[in-house]
């Protein structure tokens, strides 16, 4: 999957690995959008001995961070390690299967005997079909809540505002953040005494927490090998 640099994260998914639970997007546009929000209102007769007038504007810290990611589903294969780990789990066939009803031998794809995870192929309209599922979902169905959206960018300089690499001669991937670099009241975060979020050290750390405004897709027949969509994320702390 090394093609790929947009991911969506669920809420199922361990915090350092970008495959198993998570949903590859393979993008061909990212937009990202922040809006201030500063309340403000003109002063009443600023200018009317300066001939200048003067707007006050409180900066209370509030914006709204936005990304739209556009691009293509093709066929491709995802990773789901799910917390059952016996055969009759995936056996959908009953109501209340047992051990009689699904055995390891018949699973395809296989079930490791080491692991509950597996990986397995889907066509374009599944992998469209799951978004659409999942952006319906909230945030009890942690296999369905998509709240975390990974977006790899270059980078070239660490949290520290040091090079990655001495020489400067190659950078690394980090997931795209809206956090500054620093510790606390340090460097970018002079006056952040609360709440920092840690800017990105490396590919597996945290990406944007947030959840799905919108997904929409085209099925078009002229286009058989591949669907086009559009999603709509928002930065935000859910509960």
């Amino acid at each position: 999957m090394t093609d790929y640099y947009v991911y969506l994260r669920l809420g199922a998914s361990k915090e350092d690995d970008v495959l198993v639970n998570t949903i590859p997007l393979r993008a061909t546009s990212v937009s990202i959008s922040t809006t201030k929000t500063v309340p403000s209102f003109d002063v009443p007769l600023s200018g009317l001995f300066s001939g200048e007038s003067r707007t006050l504007a409180f900066n209370m810290g509030m914006a709204s961070k936005t990304i739209s990611v556009q691009g293509i589903i093709t066929d491709m294969s995802i990773t789901r390690k799910f917390e059952e780990t016996e055969p009759k789990h995936y056996d959908s066939s009953v109501e209340d299967p047992d051990d009689s009803t699904l055995t390891r031998s018949q699973m395809s794809p296989a079930l490791p005997s080491s692991t509950n995870e597996m990986t397995i192929e889907m066509t374009k309209e599944e992998i469209a079909q799951l978004l659409h599922s999942n952006t319906d979902g909230t945030t009890a169905q942690t296999f369905q809540n998509m709240n975390e959206l990974i977006i790899l960018i270059d980078s070239k300089v660490d949290s520290r505002y040091q090079y990655r690499d001495k020489t400067n001669q190659t950078s690394s991937l980090i997931p795209f953040t809206f956090s500054a670099r620093g510790a606390r009241n340090k460097l970018d975060n002079r006056g952040a005494l609360l709440f920092l979020t840690e800017f990105p050290d490396s590919s597996t750390d945290s990406g944007l927490k947030g959840f799905v405004r919108s997904f929409s897709c085209d099925l078009n027949a002229e286009e058989p090998s591949e669907i086009s969509y559009t999603l709509e994320f928002e930065v935000a702390t859910t509960v």
